[in-house]
């Protein structure tokens, strides 16, 4: 009579138990599931992490920041202007180049969409013929000439040697930090003399200022503030 009751509490102890266990085993496969399996009921793989870049690995070609209708080149041949060997698609193309017309020199003014950083510019072209004696100045008005360009010192200054060609030249990165023009004076050519000066191809490396767009500004005149 005493043994009956035992067991009876014995087996309902026991079921409880199975029970709480089963539970147990459900609960953790749903929460397996949930994040092993997505909606859609393919495995979700994680994507890598993208690190910001900085400094030398944040600089990129600086070529779709040009403002084409605002940059020019002083006495560039005109069978071969100066796009030749700026523009992606041409200055791939070592027969498309830039070249002086009445003598060595050439004077180049890129200006910028947006404010811009430029860590490193490449110069490339025929040995005897690329340029040599380089003069950067930066935001000069678009109309500087010649006499200007050679008479005002320059924001850098440098003279190329072969080897240089083709590879980037690192610039003083602290002269270049907010660059609206960059007016570019070549001097002079690897030969020295005043037969033409040709190039296959220029890039310009850095980053932009922000995102401000320098064409979308317009001077009104009789605005406050304007200048008489």
């Amino acid at each position: 009579q005493v043994e009956v009751p035992q067991r009876m509490d014995e087996q309902l102890v026991g079921q409880r138990e199975r029970k709480s266990s089963c539970c147990r085993e459900r609960a953790r496969a749903t929460r397996t599931m949930s994040k092993e399996v997505p909606a859609g009921g393919e495995q979700a793989e994680r994507a890598p992490e993208v690190k910001a870049a900085y400094g030398a690995a944040a600089m990129a070609d600086l070529e779709e920041h040009i403002d084409w209708g605002s940059s020019e080149c002083l006495n560039a041949d005109s069978k071969h202007p100066f796009a030749n060997v700026l523009k992606q698609g041409l200055r791939d193309q070592p027969a498309l180049t830039l070249a002086s017309d009445a003598d060595e020199q050439l004077l180049l003014s890129v200006g910028f969409k947006t404010r811009v950083k430029v860590y490193s510019v490449l110069f490339d072209g025929p040995a005897e013929r690329a340029p040599k004696k380089v003069k950067l100045l930066v935001n000069k008005s678009k109309s500087l000439g010649f006499d200007d360009a050679d008479q005002l010192p320059g924001d850098q200054e440098f003279e190329l040697a072969c080897e240089e060609l083709g590879a980037p030249y690192n610039l003083k990165f602290v002269k270049f930090q907010s660059v609206e023009r960059l007016s570019i004076f070549i001097a002079s050519n690897q030969s020295d003399d005043d037969d033409a000066t040709v190039l296959s191809q220029l890039k310009l490396v850095g980053c932009p200022l922000h995102t401000t767009n320098m064409a979308d500004f317009k001077r009104v005149s009789g605005e406050k503030g304007e200048a008489d």
